[in-house]
């Protein structure tokens, strides 16, 4: 795969992700029910703030193992 096309898919992988973290955010910011969740805090704070940051922190870590290729971008051979 050329460096140029390996670049392109590893930025909308990193556009895709924030466009669903910023998403998720607000849906469970402002949708979210009203109450207490397990850890005693409003159910739309434990969501968008704790499980989802955790949740997201995995996907990316799954994203930059699978997806994420190491780029020379010195332009050195290695020979």
């Amino acid at each position: 795969m050329k460096i140029s096309q390996q670049i392109s898919q590893e930025v909308r992988w990193a556009l895709w992700l924030t466009l669903f973290y910023i998403l998720g955010w607000t849906g469970f910011a402002y949708f979210s029910p009203t109450g207490r969740g397990i850890l005693g805090f409003p159910i739309w704070f434990e969501l968008a703030c704790i499980y989802l940051p955790i949740l997201f922190t995995l996907a990316i870590a799954m994203v930059v193992k699978c997806c994420f290729r190491e780029i020379d971008l010195e332009g050195k051979d290695e020979s």
